[in-house]
């Protein structure tokens, strides 16, 4: 076992409660010691750690650690054939889905209960044009603004293979995050709404802007000199600094991600169901049973300002492609011993 690191205190802003729930060192064999994982910060913070839809009122700093023998706080693994740059989410455990008196709260989002996730890699921003060409030669992107904007109209079957597609390429492993990993990662230590606090502004997140184009541009011409009918010719639309905005436009959360509210959804790896929360598991849940859609989080450049809370859920068909989804990728922990990237401190 390597040597623990101290994580760094997480600041508040004005408004925004840390989490009072245990972020504590995980063992390395963390699917052995699954019974004990949190017992002792459980024992010590007991009153704040909420059962069913039990509200949260107590509000306390604590540190967040690394595990032994995970990367010290703020490390930084960039993927070297795209550039993609992943940082380091500590293990720990936090309070997974909503209060019943939250604002915009949807059923689906309780009952509240504590989850305990294994430290992993998370892409910094949602994987850009650029870095889909740079794997697959091609953008499939309605909203083709740019290589440094979220590449959209991203089916969950599309972001798993170009997981799939990007390990084989670089030597490594990835794939999507689960949907205790999303959550985990975009509330960052809170408790409140949004990572931001209890509202969320347009100088905080890209939503609620008007969708009002056509797919594409059709551009006419006779298809021969004696028909009188035209073929037509379709161009995809391009809009310059309107709708998504270019990855990182906006302030991080207290893990150094960006844009975990709004831009784009971002698919996760469980099967939806809207009754998980009341059987999952503690520690690193996956849903992989019956059902066909998959789990989207974060909301989209044209949702209102409630699909962008931590604790919102959504769904889709896995073959759904539109210009609201995109995707996020994780490097998994096991990764380490791939073929490394570079790595470095934030």
């Amino acid at each position: 076992m390597g040597t623990a690191h101290a994580m760094p205190r997480l600041k508040a802003r004005p408004g925004q409660p840390l989490l009072p729930c245990l972020l504590l060192a995980l063992c390395a064999t963390l699917g052995l010691a699954a019974s004990g994982l949190c017992q002792d910060a459980g024992n010590a913070t007991a009153d704040n750690i909420p059962q069913a839809n039990a509200s949260i009122s107590a509000a306390q700093v604590q540190e967040f650690r690394s595990a032994p023998g995970e990367p010290p706080a703020g490390t930084t693994w960039t993927e070297p054939k795209t550039g993609m740059a992943f940082l380091w989410v500590p293990s720990g455990c936090f309070v997974m889905g909503s209060p019943a008196t939250e604002p915009g709260r949807n059923l689906d989002e309780g009952p509240q209960h504590e989850v305990c996730v294994s430290g992993f890699w998370l892409g910094k921003t949602e994987v850009t044009q650029g870095q889909w060409k740079a794997v697959t030669g091609k953008n499939p992107s309605l909203i083709a603004n740019g290589d440094d904007y979220p590449v959209d109209m991203i089916s969950w079957d599309m972001a798993k293979s170009y997981a799939a597609a990007l390990g084989k390429k670089s030597g490594g492993s990835f794939r999507l995050p689960t949907e205790a990993e999303w959550e985990y990662a975009a509330r960052a230590g809170t408790l409140t709404p949004y990572a931001f606090g209890e509202t969320i502004s347009q100088e905080q997140a890209s939503f609620e802007k008007r969708y009002s184009l056509p797919a594409e541009r059709a551009v006419t011409k006779r298809s021969s000199r004696k028909s009188r009918r035209k073929a037509v010719k379709y161009k995809v639309r391009t809009w310059p600094n309107m709708h998504t905005n270019v990855v990182a436009s906006f302030q991080p959360n207290a893990f150094g991600l960006y844009d975990m509210h709004g831009n784009t959804w971002e698919w996760c790896e469980d099967v939806y169901d809207a009754h998980y929360y009341a059987r999952s598991p503690r520690v690193n849940p996956l849903n992989t049973g019956e059902g066909v859609s998959r789990v989207l989080r974060g909301g989209s450049w044209v949702t209102k300002a409630s699909t962008l809370r931590s604790a919102n859920r959504s769904r889709g068909w896995p073959d759904l492609h539109t210009a609201f989804y995109g995707l996020r990728l994780v490097r998994p922990s096991s990764a380490d011993k791939d073929k490394p990237g570079h790595i470095s401190s934030r």
